[in-house]
């Protein structure tokens, strides 16, 4: 890794050298999208210099894997193909590819989603201008069926960073900042060195596991970059993990608040105030998202949630919102004030 005065060395495109890029792809029950998943990948690498693709079987109940070997035949020696021997899950899927990655940048990508046109060609030229440890890329939500007003609404282009981090800062605080304010933590998003990316360790057997490992991934980077660019096209399900919340995915998001707030108070640089309000606005949007999807009649969860309120956040919940609305974030302090008053968690 470069230190932080140092000048970094371009990212090799030599096609007979070790990859330059690893694209890392868990697959679990998306047989409807793993085959357009795969090729966008296949289609952008061609011609792109060394990129491997990796695919790990995470041992599904349908015909995923079968449409993948089929791909995999279809491409001789493009894809590297991986397998559990029983479903571990998503955490642990993501273990087992960053092992097996050799590329000198990761980018893990969802076997439901894609990366739009011109994705890997828009990385390798940032690379090869600046090799940053790690680039943040924006996205675009997919979506069909919808009514013409929610459709204008979700199908814009979703930033993954508040701030200006096109000119690949060094500065923790206004990573963290950027990342926090935006509320996207989720890890396909995030192109990193591959020793970047091997100092986390992502939990198995728990949701959100992207929220726990900011604060590993944050502490190996000394140069980042933000391109405000959608490289990712992001499927929303019917079924995802935040459409279909869970008592057990609650408790789940609950811990991963408490290990992100846990771990960016181990930094050694980069936690200052400003990250410190930047964690709390994220809580407190968090909980404000549970309060609103929480069923009513568990009590002893409700209670949960209103101790990881108050655990979580520096100051009062009053003041978070007071701040947001300091900022000029009015519908968004609005919007978290009148969950929170309705769950009976702010008075």
């Amino acid at each position: 890794m470069n230190s932080p005065g140092e000048t970094p060395s371009p990212v090799s495109v030599d096609a007979h050298a070790a990859p330059w890029l690893s694209v890392l792809i868990p697959v679990y029950n998306v047989s409807a999208w793993v085959e357009d998943c795969l090729h966008c990948v296949l289609d952008q690498s061609e011609g792109a210099g060394a990129v491997e693709i990796v695919v790990l079987d995470d041992v599904g109940s349908d015909d995923s894997w079968t449409k993948v070997e089929q791909v995999a035949r279809d491409h001789p020696q493009r894809l590297r193909l991986l397998r559990h021997a029983n479903n571990r899950g998503v955490a642990a899927a993501r273990n087992t590819l960053l092992e097996q990655a050799r590329g000198r940048y990761v980018w893990f990508l969802d076997a439901d989603d894609v990366l739009l046109p011109g994705a890997i060609a828009g990385l390798r030229a940032q690379l090869e201008a600046d090799a940053p440890d790690l680039l943040l890329c924006d996205f675009r939500v997919l979506e069909k069926g919808l009514r013409w007003h929610h459709r204008l609404r979700t199908n814009r282009i979703r930033r993954t960073f508040e701030g200006d981090g096109r000119q690949t800062p060094t500065s923790r605080s206004a990573l963290l900042c950027g990342l926090l304010q935006a509320r996207q933590l989720h890890v396909w998003s995030k192109i990193g060195k591959r020793e970047t990316w091997m100092q986390v360790r992502f939990p198995q057997g728990r949701c959100f596991e992207d929220v726990v490992a900011i604060p590993a991934l944050v502490a190996g980077v000394n140069r980042w970059r933000h391109v405000p660019r959608a490289w990712v096209g992001y499927r929303r399900r019917a079924d995802s993990i935040m459409a279909t919340m869970t008592p057990a995915k609650v408790r789940d998001l609950l811990a991963a608040l408490r290990d992100l707030r846990d771990g960016l108070a181990t930094l050694a640089e980069g936690f200052d105030e400003n990250a410190r309000a930047a964690l709390d606005y994220f809580c407190l949007r968090t909980m404000a998202y549970v309060a609103r999807s929480l069923p009513r009649d568990d009590a002893a969860l409700d209670a949960e949630c209103r101790a990881i309120t108050a655990d979580v956040l520096s100051r009062s919940p009053r003041q978070v919102l007071a701040a947001c609305f300091r900022r000029g974030w009015w519908l968004r302090a609005w919007r978290a004030q009148r969950s929170l008053v309705r769950r009976g968690w702010l008075r």
